[in-house]
């Protein structure tokens, strides 16, 4: 700035000049004691992107730069606005995608999904060889030796085609994206938009494919007794459960042998058996727990408004202050206040923060819906005759209801973790997942803990 201010003296430059009012120009506290040094010299200064001319002879200059750089502050909140919102539109009107992301089997053209009829063949193809042969690997297999690849560039694996074991509806699936039958879901904040373009597949081919996968992730184990928990426990030491045999008995056991006590196999499945149990009867104490989430998460949001208000007002103190500034106060005195004001600042910001972060962690979700996905997965639980805790001694479970354990534990994606004998089992209730389909598209879940 003294360079210019000189330079200008020396009459070799004539005006200071800047492209628009930018990043660098737009806070005032900074650039405007920057613009009054520079026309108390006497000498102009120009704005080319909004065509402002500040005369060192105007006693508005100062207020035409500050007006212009609350356009400039508001411009960039319109234009994010707007982008989002645009989005949007174009999804909600138009019928075309938001943005340009690839799958397999279709092209984009002029925002909308087109079928590649080869690779859309390929996908046929495929789910022929998933139906005849009752898994996802022959399927990914043939189209590796087709020579086709995924669009990463990388081989198709039974993964690709199926989707993430352990998770809801095999998430993530070729076969398992509803675009296959035409139909692209994006979900927005405000609801779910369907996109409808040409399909692949028609609806029972999808359905068949889909049955036959899920039947795979909930296929019996291979030997000869049914170990229902098989794949889903593990030690406090992080490896997985096992079955094993010692003499008549069976057990689960560290696959490392870490030290923890195995478990005989009746007992281990019989003790998560009635845990389940205790969860899905005791339906009040569930009830008393939402809540009182639902209390903490109003008086969160209270706290949040409290915080949002106070930075409102340390807003209008910094606005204040630029006026004071402005008016040719004393110099220590901004100095000081700025100090004030920036430090609450970051203090505000920083309760803003943890208060959006602790409403984050509170489980999301409406308790009737709670309950009727309750009431779903517990209807063959119902089906037991629960007075009998007491008398089953050392008998085992029943085939029967060791496969209602363990498809219900593989639909909540749960984990069993043993340590030092004690038994704990987590998971998630999908809420607005897959046959909700009026609800959001994302994974909204109920954790819970036994």
């Amino acid at each position: 700035m003294e360079r210019g201010i000189e330079l200008c003296r020396r009459g070799v430059a004539d005006a200071f000049a800047f492209p628009e009012v930018d990043r660098e120009t737009r806070n005032p506290l900074i650039s405007v004691p920057i613009l009054r040094r520079v026309l108390d010299a006497g000498i102009p200064v120009f704005f080319a992107e909004e065509k402002l001319h500040l005369d060192p002879n105007d006693s508005r200059s100062v207020n035409k730069y500050t007006e212009a750089v609350a356009k400039a502050c508001a411009y960039i909140d319109v234009m994010v606005q707007k982008t989002r919102a645009g989005r949007f539109d174009r999804a909600q009107e138009g019928g075309l995608l938001p943005c340009n992301t690839k799958m397999f089997g279709f092209d984009i053209v002029d925002g909308r999904r087109v079928a590649n009829q080869a690779q859309a063949a390929a996908l046929r193809q495929a789910g022929e060889i998933i139906l005849r042969e009752g898994r996802a690997g022959p399927g990914a297999s043939w189209l590796n030796s087709q020579g086709w690849r995924t669009t990463h560039g990388k081989p198709f694996s039974a993964t690709t085609l199926a989707g993430a074991p352990g998770k809801s509806g095999g998430n993530g699936g070729i076969f398992r994206n509803r675009a296959l039958i035409g139909e692209t879901v994006i979900s927005f904040e405000e609801k779910r938009v369907v996109i409808y373009h040409e399909r692949i597949l028609d609806v029972g081919t999808f359905d068949a494919i889909n049955a036959v996968l899920d039947g795979r992730r909930l296929r019996e184990p291979r030997c000869a007794a049914f170990y229902a928990l098989s794949g889903l426990s593990f030690c406090g030491c992080g490896r997985k459960w096992e079955p094993s045999k010692s003499g008549k008995y069976r057990y689960y056991r560290c696959r490392d042998n870490c030290g923890e006590k195995p478990w005989r196999k009746d007992a281990f499945e019989r003790a998560v058996w009635y845990s389940f149990g205790d969860y899905l009867t005791q339906r009040h104490s569930r009830l008393d727990y939402i809540e009182l989430t639902r209390h903490s998460e109003a008086k969160l949001r209270e706290e949040l408004a409290d915080v949002e208000r106070c930075i409102e007002a340390n807003r209008a103190g910094w606005r204040s202050l630029l006026d004071r500034d402005l008016a040719g106060y004393p110099a220590a005195i901004i100095e000081e206040k700025k100090r004030e004001l920036g430090a609450a600042a970051e203090s505000l910001e920083w309760q803003k923060a943890k208060i959006k972060g602790q409403l984050l962690l509170l489980p999301q979700v409406d308790p009737a819906e709670v309950e009727r996905e309750l009431a779903t997965l517990g209807e063959p639980w119902l089906l037991c005759d629960w007075s009998t805790r007491d008398e089953a001694s050392d008998d085992g479970l029943s085939r029967e209801q060791a496969e209602i354990l363990r498809q219900t534990l593989l639909r909540l994606g749960a984990r069993i973790r043993v340590q030092k004998g004690e038994i704990r089992i987590t998971g998630q209730l999908p809420i607005g997942f897959g046959a909700n389909q009026n609800a959001s598209e994302a994974l909204c879940a109920l954790k819970w803990y036994l």
